[in-house]
C-alpha cells in the first residue's frame, strides 16, 4: 500500500453501501480503496499525477451554503439529498430533464434514454421544477434543459420562454443535434425563445467514431446542425465523451474543429467515459481517463497551442472536479491561452507557439491612454498603477487589431474555452466532490439533486434516485 492522503467515503458498486475509503498516492497515481462486508475489496485509479493532485489544493476555496435546504439528515449522504445540510457548496448549474425518450439509441449514454421508464413531464410539472429553481438558486441562474433528447418536443421553444420568463437567466439546450439539423426553424423557435447557447454532443471529426455510437454516418448531421446554429446565431459547445483507445486520439483534432467554427462554438467540454447509464461495465483499476491524462493529450496533439499549465479549477466545485482554459482564437487561426495556473501567463508564454508571441508595442500605449482618459473622467483608478511594470508583463498578440479596442472586441467574440469534467461513477465516487458539487439535477419531487449522485447506478443497473423520477412520474414501465 502506498502513501495514504486522504481519506472519504464512497460506495460499494454493486449494493450502493456507504463504505469508508482511503485515497493513496503509488507509483505517481492516486488510487481510491474501498472494501465492502460482503462484496470485497475495489482499487480504482482517480488521478494521474500525484503531485500535481497535491498542488491544486492551493486553489481551494470554501464552498458558498446553498440557499435552501430542503431535506433534513437521516440516513446520511448521498441518501439525504434535496439538499441536505451537509452539503457545502450552493447551486451553479441546474440540470432540468423534460424527457428520457431520445430520437437515436447510441450504445452509450449516460441517462440510459428510451429504457426501464417513459418520462415525458407535462409543463405544469416543469413549471413547478423552474418554481424550485427560482426559490432555492442564487442569481444568476444558469440552467440546462436536458434529457434524453430534449428537442424531440415541440413545446420545447415554449419551456425554455416559460423559464426565462420566471426568472432563469441562462438557459443551455443538451441535445445530439439531430432535429436541429433538419429543421431550421425550429432551431430558430428556440434561439428566439431565449435559449443562450447549445450543450452539443460531439464525439469526433469522424464517421467511424459515430457509427460505433450512433449506428451509422452522423458526421455531416452534426456540421449541418452547426450550419443552422450559425445561421441564428446560437452558441455551441461541442461535449465530446473520451473513450480510452477509440476517439482519445482526436481530442487535438477537435479543438481544431473547434477553432474552425469560432465565434458559433464557444467551447470544447470534455468529458472522459464513465461508468454508470448504458455502458455500466465493470472497469479494471486502471480503466478510467482522469484529468491529467486529457490534459496530456490535448498539449500533444495541439503541439503546445494548449499546456496542462493553461488549465485550472473552477472555483465553485472541488479543486479536482474539473479543469479549464480560456484563450483567444487570433486571426491566424492560433490560440491565445488567458489562464495560467501560475496565476501569470508570462511564466508560460514560452511554450505557446512563436507565431502568437510577437507583442504590438502600441496595443499597450494605446490601452494606457484610455485608462489615464478613464481616470479623469472619475470612471477609474490608475493612481496606484506603475505604467512602466506593468508595460513590462504586457502581452498583445500578433495580428492586425489596430486599436487595444479592436482587440478587447476580438476578445469578447473570438474566444474558446476548452475544459474537461469527468463525472463520478459507483467506483469512484468521493464523498468530498459530492459534498462540494455545484451541479445539481432538479426533480419533479422539487428536490436538488447532485448530478453525479442523481445518476450513478450499480453493476446490476440500480440507481439512488433516477429510479425514483421514473415509478412516480413515468407514463409506463418499460421491461
Amino acid at each position: 500500500m502506498g502513501e495514504v492522503i486522504g481519506e472519504t467515503k464512497s460506495l460499494c458498486p454493486y449494493c450502493l453501501r456507504v463504505l469508508p475509503a482511503v485515497k493513496v498516492a503509488e507509483n505517481s497515481n492516486i488510487y481510491m480503496e474501498k472494501t465492502c462486508p460482503d462484496h470485497g475489496s475495489f482499487k480504482v485509479l482517480v488521478w494521474k499525477d500525484a503531485d500535481y493532485y497535491k498542488d491544486l489544493r492551493r486553489f481551494d476555496v470554501p464552498g458558498v451554503e446553498s440557499k435552501t435546504y430542503r431535506m433534513k439528515v437521516d440516513k446520511g449522504c448521498p441518501y439525504d439529498c434535496g439538499l441536505c445540510p451537509d452539503h457545502r457548496q450552493d447551486t451553479c448549474m441546474v440540470v432540468l430533464e423534460v424527457t428520457n425518450r431520445c430520437n437515436l439509441n447510441c450504445s452509450i449514454c449516460f441517462a440510459s434514454a428510451n429504457e426501464k421508464y417513459d418520462y415525458h413531464p407535462d409543463l405544469e410539472t416543469i413549471q413547478g421544477m423552474y418554481e424550485t429553481v427560482i426559490e432555492c438558486v442564487r442569481s444568476p441562474r444558469c440552467l440546462q434543459i436536458s434529457g434524453g433528447e430534449p428537442t424531440i418536443r415541440d413545446d420545447l421553444p415554449e419551456i425554455i420562454a416559460m423559464g426565462k420568463e420566471m426568472g432563469v437567466e441562462h438557459i443551455e439546450i443538451n441535445t445530439n443535434g439531430l432535429r436541429l439539423a433538419e429543421d431550421l426553424e425550429y432551431t430558430q423557435k428556440i434561439k428566439d425563445a431565449g435559449a443562450s447557447v447549445l450543450y452539443f454532443g460531439f464525439d469526433g471529426v469522424s464517421d467511424d467514431i459515430y457509427r460505433e455510437i450512433v449506428g451509422y454516418d452522423f458526421l455531416d448531421t452534426k456540421i449541418k446542425a452547426l450550419e443552422n446554429c450559425a445561421e441564428v446565431g446560437l452558441g455551441v459547445v461541442l461535449v465530446p465523451k473520451v473513450i480510452k483507445g477509440f476517439n482519445d486520439h482526436q481530442i487535438g483534432d477537435i479543438i481544431q474543429f473547434a477553432k474552425k467554427w469560432v465565434p458559433t462554438v464557444k467551447g470544447v467540454h470534455f468529458q472522459p467515459l464513465v461508468y454508470f447509464g448504458r455502458y455500466g461495465e465493470e472497469p479494471s483499476p486502471d480503466d478510467h481517463i482522469t484529468i491529467p491524462d486529457v490534459l496530456k493529450m490535448v498539449e500533444e496533439q495541439t503541439h503546445g497551442e494548449l499546456t496542462i499549465h493553461n488549465f485550472t479549477p473552477t472555483s465553485c466545485t472541488e479543486v479536482h472536479c474539473e479543469a479549464r482554459s480560456f484563450s483567444m482564437v487570433d486571426e491566424n487561426g492560433f490560440l491565445f491561452p488567458l489562464t495560467s495556473d501560475s496565476g501569470n501567463i508570462m511564466s508560460d508564454i514560452e511554450d505557446v507557439p512563436t507565431k502568437i508571441r510577437k507583442g504590438v508595442a502600441d496595443l499597450w500605449e494605446l490601452a494606457t491612454d484610455i485608462a489615464l482618459e478613464q481616470q479623469e473622467k472619475g470612471a477609474i483608478d490608475v493612481s496606484n498603477i506603475s505604467v512602466e511594470d506593468e508595460k513590462k508583463e504586457a502581452l498583445t498578440l500578433d495580428c492586425e487589431c489596430g486599436t487595444w479596442m479592436e482587440l478587447l472586441a476580438r476578445a469578447s467574440s473570438h474566444y474558446l474555452t476548452v475544459s474537461v469534467m469527468p463525472f463520478q461513477d459507483a467506483w469512484n465516487i468521493d464523498f468530498d466532490r459530492i459534498m462540494k458539487c455545484c451541479i445539481h439535477v432538479v426533480t419533479p419531487e422539487k428536490k436538488l439533486i447532485p448530478f453525479c449522485v442523481f445518476n450513478i447506478t450499480s453493476v446490476d443497473g440500480q440507481s439512488l434516485y433516477r429510479h425514483k423520477i421514473g415509478k412516480k412520474f413515468a407514463k409506463k414501465i418499460i421491461v
